[in-house]
């Protein structure tokens, strides 16, 4: 199967470790460590961009310090670095695309990363267990050979954004695990991004935005002055401005936070307005009530006719 664009988290096939850029920093240099994965860690997100006019073949750049994966040198020598570069023009970009194919281990449906300048593959060094141990360009067997000796050059990528055309099909397909049929969406639905990439946030991070970057605690609805569209808005540009301050060095992608709009169903004069995410199995939708920082698993709780849907 052929890797899509996305942001993934990468992890080595056989022990625990993701792929890290050291610090999170984007100096040229930086090292590429393993790390153990935490789930969901700055420094282990990498967004992959296919290459024009090169089948398999992608650069990947870390969402953190904005630098791309790059062969030192693009040097065939065994324990050539891997570390973090800007984006090299001319011979040089080629250290830093990646052919990235399916390898033959079937159980871990993982895959082998090849340097495109040098024909080696991303190596985690004798396949160790403990932070920080390097990862470096090595030579190993082609893609549709099995060697249980090179384990360490077989990755996984677990993927944690959506495109644009991906969201738009879970939500108009989706029931919002509501028990209402009225609330399918076949009203309204608009994305401001026609071929975007969106990062899916754990729901962990929405309280902590919630929180730490918004003043909605405490704040009371105020009927047309401050009403529920005004708390929705207020959390959808939060988490942008969060995600702008976090992520100054990269572009490329966004950060996912949902609007709808509707009626209230009890009240059917008035208006209704809930943020949304995509759940982290990305199979349906989860709402997000910006007054209080909870979100909404009760179906009978969601009061709105989920007119409009704005991502």
């Amino acid at each position: 199967m052929t890797l899509s664009r996305g942001i993934y988290i990468i992890n080595n096939a056989g022990v625990p470790l993701s792929m890290d850029i050291d610090c999170g920093s984007s100096a040229d240099g930086t090292k590429i460590l393993g790390w153990h994965d935490d789930n969901f860690n700055w420094n282990h997100l990498w967004l992959v961009e296919p290459v024009d006019g090169k089948t398999d073949t992608f650069t990947v750049r870390s969402l953190i310090a904005g630098t791309y994966m790059t062969l030192a040198g693009g040097s065939q020598a065994d324990e050539t670095p891997i570390t973090g570069r800007r984006r090299s023009s001319g011979l040089h970009a080629l250290h830093q695309e990646w052919i990235i194919k399916r390898s033959m281990d079937k159980d871990k449906e993982s895959y082998k990363m090849k340097n495109y300048a040098s024909g080696t593959f991303a190596d985690l060094y004798h396949g160790g267990s403990s932070n920080g141990t390097p990862i470096y360009g090595c030579k190993g067997p082609g893609f549709k050979t099995h060697d249980k000796d090179s384990w360490h050059q077989y990755w996984t990528f677990k993927r944690r954004s959506l495109s644009s055309a991906e969201i738009k099909k879970i939500i108009m397909g989706n029931k919002f695990h509501l028990s209402l049929s009225k609330l399918t969406v076949n009203k309204s639905y608009k994305s401001f991004q026609v071929d975007g990439e969106y990062l899916i946030l754990p729901q962990s991070l929405w309280e902590e935005i919630w929180l730490n970057s918004t003043d909605l605690s405490g704040k009371k609805r105020r009927r047309e002055i401050f009403d529920y569209d005004d708390f929705a808005l207020t959390m959808k540009a939060a988490v942008a401005q969060w995600g702008a301050k976090t992520c100054d060095h990269a572009d490329g992608f966004s950060i996912f936070c949902g609007l709808m709009l509707g009626r209230s169903l009890k009240s059917p004069r008035e208006g209704r307005a809930y943020n949304f995410t995509i759940s982290d199995d990305h199979s349906g939708v989860v709402f997000f009530d910006p007054q209080d920082n909870k979100f909404i698993m009760e179906p009978d709780k969601i009061d709105c006719d989920a007119s409009h849907f704005y991502v």
